[in-house]
């Protein structure tokens, strides 16, 4: 998902004891709020001067085994050092969680 909406949201849904969202920072990546079970976490600023992959963006372990719900929603941007302009979007490369193991049958 590539977008440069404000207020333009993604959510993911899981099963498991920790989650990874592994993303990229770089001079158009604006600001992200981050939400777990519908309440707010953190702002984070994607901004910097180049442009790096892999970065981990938000990560919580040594969780409760159950379902949660983890929601980024774009909700600034940032002054794009190559053009002086606002510039921002939402996108992660991906999303890494821990799963219950298979029950031993």
């Amino acid at each position: 998902m590539l977008t440069d909406r404000l207020g333009d949201y993604m959510s993911f849904t899981f099963t498991g004891t920790s989650i990874s969202i592994i993303g990229t920072v770089g001079v158009k990546q604006g600001y992200l709020d981050f939400y777990w079970d519908d309440q707010y976490i953190t702002t984070i600023d994607r901004g910097r001067p180049e442009l790096e992959c892999d970065q981990v963006l938000f990560e919580l372990t040594d969780m409760v085994l159950k379902e949660y719900t983890v929601a980024m929603v774009l909700s600034g941007k940032g002054i794009n050092p190559n053009t002086g302009k606002e510039d921002g979007v939402l996108s992660i490369q991906r999303v890494t969680y821990t799963e219950p193991d298979d029950p031993v049958k």
